[in-house]
């Protein structure tokens, strides 16, 4: 599939949560979750914090989002992995900390994903996997 994607950078929260919701609108509802520690007084977080509360929801609901969904979720990481991979705080680091090293380690649910990895992505993903 070709990728949809036009990645506004630098990405801010609201742009990174909006884009996360439009591929997985239930994540808007988990996010709201009273146990969100990423959450602050605004209603978002950081980038890095969306990343992290959204690796709980994939680790969570991944059965429930359809092969299409799956596809265009993956795109977009890779989009974010290639963005800036040498900065420490962009968009790169928080797809690449938060959400792909929180997906490796995990059996079954790493196993499932890895055909849906892009090339640097799935590169990070297999050094902690």
């Amino acid at each position: 599939m070709k990728n949809e994607f036009i990645l506004i950078y630098p990405m801010s929260p609201d742009d990174l949560f909006n884009k996360i919701c439009e591929i997985t609108p239930d994540f808007k509802n988990y996010w709201e979750k009273k146990d969100n520690y990423f959450k602050n007084e605004n209603g978002l977080g950081s980038i890095h914090g969306i990343f992290a509360e959204y690796s709980h929801f994939i680790k969570e609901f991944i059965n429930n989002i359809d092969e299409n969904n799956r596809i265009k979720l993956f795109n977009f990481v890779e989009e974010c992995v290639i963005k800036d991979p040498k900065s420490e705080s962009g968009i790169s680091n928080a797809a690449c900390t938060e959400f792909l090293e929180n997906l490796a380690g995990e059996g079954d649910l790493s196993q499932s994903i890895i055909k849906y990895l892009g090339l640097k992505s799935k590169e990070y993903f297999d050094e902690y996997n």
